[in-house]
Parts: C-alpha cells; structure tokens; sequence
C-alpha cells in the first residue's frame, strides 16, 4: 500500500487510483446538469424549431409570397395543408437522415433572411418602377399613319354624335 507523502515542491502525491478518481469526480462535477450555471456563461443558443414545423412555415411563407399573383395560392396553401405537408416531408426526411441540421443547415439564418428581404426588395422595385412611370409626362399616341391619334374628350363635354373634336393648335388634315 501506497502512503500519500507531502514532497518539498511537488504537493501531495496521489496513488494511480486515487488519481483517477479524483479525475472521474472533477469530470462527473462538469457534466452534473444539477450543478448551478456559471452566471458569467453566455446563455445557450435556442434550440431550432422542429423540422415539421420548420419546413410548413417556410411553405406557408413561400404560399404568401406568391399569393398576390396568384390568389388562388392562398385557398390551396392554408396553415393546415402546410402543417400537413410538413409532417409529411419531415416523416421522409427522418427516415433518410435528410435535413438533419434544419431546413438550410448552417446556412438556415442566410436563407430566412433571404426569404424575407427578397420579396420585401422585389416589391420596392415594382413600386418605386411605378413612382418612376408616373412621373413622366404622358407621351402622345402616334396612330397607324404616323399622325397624331385624337385627344380625348374631357369627361363631362358635350359632344354632338357624329361631330369632331376641334383642337386649337392641332394640324389641319
């Protein structure tokens, strides 16, 4: 049998088994999920949705992307029929090992953002497209024979059937 002795520089000496008890301990007191949080830590990432849910929302939000140029989108693609679809795809998806990560994987933040700002940007640019548009001065309507085509009557005129517009300044024919 062993006996610990205190050396000069070196601290007390453990036997091999001793040792390797203390280092199970130390190990066993790291992963204790009853040991109390270190306050300094940063808090843990929060766990990703379930990938049922995950892959319905992303078809519920791709159904409302498209639904105002196709509004029939919106009757076909309810939470319902997306929270079904996602079951069903996420059950396909367990049984391969595909998605494991999420829907996108490490790039998951890169993709909803996309998903986002995309078709928040594609509806600035038809807007501010159309801001443009209406800013321009109407141009006139050239007809078949390269003349100008007749104004049109202010709303409200009186106009006697079969009469023509006279416009001042208009070429004579």
């Amino acid at each position: 049998m062993q006996h610990d002795e205190q050396g000069p520089d070196t601290g007390p000496s453990l036997s091999a088994e001793a040792a390797a008890d203390l280092r199970a301990l130390e190990r066993q007191a790291e992963d204790d999920p009853n040991a109390l949080p270190d306050p300094d830590a940063p808090p843990p990432p929060p766990l990703p949705p379930p990938l049922d849910q995950e892959l319905a929302g992303m078809l519920l939000m791709l159904s409302k992307v498209v639904a105002p140029a196709f509004p029939s989108i919106a009757a076909i693609y309810t939470e319902e029929s997306c929270g079904a679809a996602g079951a069903a795809v996420a059950g396909v998806c367990d049984k391969y090992g595909w998605l494991q990560g999420g829907v996108g994987g490490e790039y998951g933040p890169e993709l909803m953002c996309l998903f986002v700002v995309g078709p928040l940007a594609f509806a600035t640019y038809g807007a501010v497209k159309g801001d443009i548009e209406a800013r321009k001065p109407k141009q006139a309507q050239v007809g078949a024979d390269g003349r100008q085509a007749k104004p049109e009557a202010v709303p409200g005129a009186y106009a006697a059937p079969g009469a023509d517009t006279v416009t001042i300044g208009a070429p004579v024919a």
